[in-house]
């Protein structure tokens, strides 16, 4: 009697893993539909699941190509403009908007040239999570759709700026920022220059600020995924078993984990480079042009947008960082749970001890989120970042209070 109750107790929990399972497998399509949708929507790439001799295979490909193409012109436009008043600027703004436009456009071509790997990285990370997850757990795509929300706040208060030329009595500064877009062009027609203008905005806008800012959703999300594998065999770790079996367990554990870490290496480290570099350098773009400039010659809209573009850059770059950081520190973890438990086994076999040992206290190492490895990203990334940007502030608040006395 007492054999058929535990049989069916086996069974429900069995039954049960395998709803919670199916449910996780829901909730990722759900999240994987979203992600895709949006990013074609906003930055016209991404998924490349197209026979290459279907008709629509083609016309995705001319339509992402000659969006490119505008952005590197209209791009080449405004460094132009910058390099004829460069004597006007601060040397430091001139540096820091030049490297801000590089990444805005290596950004795109990096997410083209690699969307299928992140596509399959998704998957992987989705359907590996999926098979390891023994608890119910809830979806994601609500908080996707509050990170991409978030992402607009910046492109609707510049566009607001965009909307306000069309007002009466700015007619002068329209057709002066049209004939500045479109290499000293401008219509006699009002509504012309105001449709024409708001067009080009909007697209810039969604390339430079809100595909940066759906990029660093996209990180974090997949730096999420990552995270929470790793600490599934947090809790294995804390179970008691036999360090016969839990030997053969982590070496399962710890080669999905290397595989997990090798396809993120693989689709997001050269992407995880530009993005940290479009999101520093727009740091010190806006900070060399608050610290630098007389303000008072600016009228608020102008001013408001720097700070809002300041506030939401730092906002994304501790946002990802603290994600990527996350995944180390929960490999710290595990590697901590697993002495805790050698440690407190009975077990007298001291050659499998010293094995485990070995093994675990070699993990952390292996499972670093990297920027191409060129930058690991682990807490001392984190602290020598921002004592870099406080330190650049300073500087630049000394040259300000410098030049208002001059």
């Amino acid at each position: 009697m007492n054999v058929d109750i535990r049989f069916i107790h086996r069974q429900s929990v069995v039954e049960v893993i395998k709803s919670f399972k199916a449910e996780q497998v829901k909730h990722h399509s759900s999240e994987r539909i979203f992600i895709t949708r949006i990013f074609y929507f906003v930055a016209l790439v991404l998924p490349l699941n197209k026979e290459p001799n279907h008709l629509k295979y083609y016309f995705q490909r001319l339509l992402e190509y000659s969006a490119t193409a505008y952005l590197i012109v209209c791009i080449i436009g405004d460094l132009k403009s910058l390099f004829r008043v460069a004597w006007m600027i601060p040397a430091g703004l001139t540096f820091s908007t030049i490297f801000t436009d590089f990444f805005s456009i290596t950004i795109r071509l990096t997410v083209m040239y690699k969307r299928q790997d992140i596509f399959l990285l998704m998957i992987y990370l989705q359907d590996t999570f999926s098979g390891l997850q023994l608890e119910k757990s809830v979806t994601q795509k609500y908080q996707l759709i509050v990170g991409t929300c978030i992402c607009y706040i910046l492109p609707c208060v510049l566009f607001w700026f965009t909307v306000s030329l069309c007002f009466p009595g700015s007619e002068r500064l329209l057709i002066f920022y049209v004939k500045e877009t479109f290499f000293g062009w401008s219509s006699k027609n009002k509504s012309t220059n105001c449709a024409l203008f708001i067009i080009f905005d909007h697209f810039i806008i969604n390339q430079q600020h809100i595909l940066s800012g759906l990029l660093i959703v996209l990180c974090w999300y997949l730096l999420g995924l990552l995270r929470r594998i790793i600490e599934s065999f947090e809790v294995v770790a804390k179970r008691k078993c036999d360090l016969d079996s839990f030997l053969k367990l982590f070496a399962e554990y710890s080669s999905t984990i290397y595989r997990c870490m090798e396809r993120s290496e693989e689709a997001l480290s050269l992407l995880l480079l530009f993005l940290y570099g479009f999101m520093v350098f727009s740091v010190f773009n806006v900070t060399t042009f608050l610290m630098t400039t007389n303000l008072s010659k600016f009228d608020t809209s102008s001013v408001t947008n720097q700070i809002v573009v300041l506030s939401m850059a730092i906002i994304g770059f501790y946002f990802v960082t603290f994600q990527a950081v996350a995944v180390h520190d929960a490999a710290i973890r595990v590697k901590n749970a697993v002495y805790e438990m050698v440690s407190g086994s009975d077990c007298s076999d001291y050659e499998i001890k010293h094995l485990i040992l070995t093994l675990v206290s070699e993990f952390p190492s292996h499972v670093v989120v990297t920027g191409w490895r060129l930058f690991s990203l682990r807490r001392c990334f984190l602290t020598q970042i921002t004592s870099g940007m406080f330190t650049y502030a300073v500087l630049m608040t000394q040259m300000g209070n410098q030049n208002m006395r001059k």
